[in-house]
């Protein structure tokens, strides 16, 4: 098929891109589709050269352009005045060019510091064991919701001070006020949204004015306590810095980690040979974690806006052109990767993927996340056995509806408990 063929934003094109991308690669790798106020960047050079060049190609508009998601208009009176009331939240990181970005990030790199994230691995692999023993019994489980959710969760909901007990609440209220980043929300639900978002920022701010109080070794504390380096000297973070730090977080943190989980678990279940081949060495589970992203990336794009006139891979950019950097597309780009549809968990390269980005905005929180997948995978492969489709549900599960995160809506397994 032809790359006009496909309207990058439909239903059939979100559910299984990958056609899609392989005719971008053959014939357009900057392509204008009609219709969109953007090109789209899908080969693997083409993004590493957008990336590491933050002066020509600025990250302001990270989730695309506003008329991708919703039109702007507010005839609720309600909805009106929640949006006066929340909390304006600058641009930090995703969205921030230098100096910024950097200033911003020097201040979260503290949380995500080698030292302190590899210290998190007993903890980290409590938590999975703890969420395997809810299910390990019955010899069946919906992996997104019943592991994949509650892990990320669960090391996200600690870093920002929630108690465990208020997870379940926690959970409703911060997926329904940071939701719709990328898709159009019903009318019925906006009015819902912005309360939750309102709760959500009077609890984190409170939690912030705790850590300020009492410190503790958490990612909170960190942006309670630490000053930001700025034209006129250091200054504390502001409530809506923090918050936006945070939801960054969330939907980084929780989201893509858990996205993650689940399509490289059904990538495994498609792929018998390879799932054997882990549980004979289960050294190569850290290169499983590298070619499921590679295979499956969470965040499938995201986006930059030129700020002067420019050329990239010969196609003439005009100041102010929005560019969708495909990285789900560059991941199967055939000159980076060989064979790029085929699943290999001993790919020698597989650790080149794109999933976390490249260059300044290179994922912060790559680490952790890395930490856990691997606990995650090292525990489900040594505790179940024979794991396979549950013949009582859809074989092929659909992914979320977005332009900018892929992940199953759901997944059902049966297993043999390991003897």
């Amino acid at each position: 098929m032809a790359v006009t063929d496909f309207h990058p934003l439909s239903p059939e094109t979100l559910e299984c891109p990958y056609p899609f991308y392989e005719a971008m690669h053959a014939e357009a790798p900057v392509h204008f589709a009609p219709g969109l106020p953007m090109a789209l960047v899908s080969t693997y050079d083409l993004i590493q050269e957008v990336v590491h060049n933050p002066a020509v190609y600025s990250s302001a508009i990270p989730t695309g352009p506003a008329d991708l998601v919703r039109a702007e208009e507010d005839l609720d009176p309600e909805l009106r005045e929640l949006r006066r009331e929340a909390l304006k939240m600058p641009a930090t990181l995703l969205s921030a060019d230098p100096p910024w970005h950097g200033r911003y990030r020097s201040i979260v790199n503290k949380a995500f510091a080698a030292r302190r994230v590899n210290g998190m691995e007993g903890y980290v692999r409590e938590i999975v064991t703890s969420v395997i023993d809810d299910f390990i019994d019955e010899g069946k489980v919906e992996m997104v919701s019943q592991f994949a959710d509650r892990l990320p969760l669960a090391v996200i909901a600690d870093q920002i001070g929630v108690p465990r007990a208020e997870l379940t609440e926690f959970k409703k209220r911060s997926d329904l006020a940071i939701g719709g980043i990328d898709t159009k929300v019903p009318p019925e639900l906006e009015l819902a949204k912005a309360r939750a978002g309102i709760d959500l920022q009077r609890y984190l701010i409170a939690r912030a004015e705790e850590r300020r109080r009492e410190p503790k070794d958490d990612m909170l504390t960190v942006l309670a306590t630490s000053m930001l380096e700025t034209d006129e000297g250091p200054r504390p973070l502001t409530d809506g810095e923090i918050l936006s730090i945070l939801q960054q977080f969330q939907v980084a943190g929780k989201e893509t980690t858990a996205h993650a989980i689940g399509m490289t678990m059904q990538l495994l279940v498609q792929h018998p040979d390879q799932m054997a081949r882990l549980k004979a060495d289960p050294s190569l589970i850290p290169n499983l974690i590298e070619e499921g992203l590679r295979m499956e990336t969470p965040v499938r794009a995201l986006f930059r806006v030129t700020t002067r006139d420019t050329e990239l891979g010969g196609v003439a950019l005009p100041q102010g052109t929005v560019l969708m950097l495909v990285f789900a597309a560059a991941n199967r780009d055939e000159k980076e990767f060989a064979c790029p549809a085929q699943f290999d968990v001993g790919r020698e390269n597989a650790k080149s993927q794109l999933a976390f980005s490249a260059g300044p905005h290179y994922c912060v929180g790559s680490a952790l996340a890395r930490l856990e997948l691997r606990v995650a995978f090292e525990e489900l492969l040594r505790r179940l056995d024979n794991v396979r489709l549950d013949p009582d549900h859809d074989p092929n599960p659909p992914h979320t509806a977005s332009y900018i995160l892929r992940g199953l809506t759901e997944l059902h397994l049966l297993f043999d408990k390991a003897s």
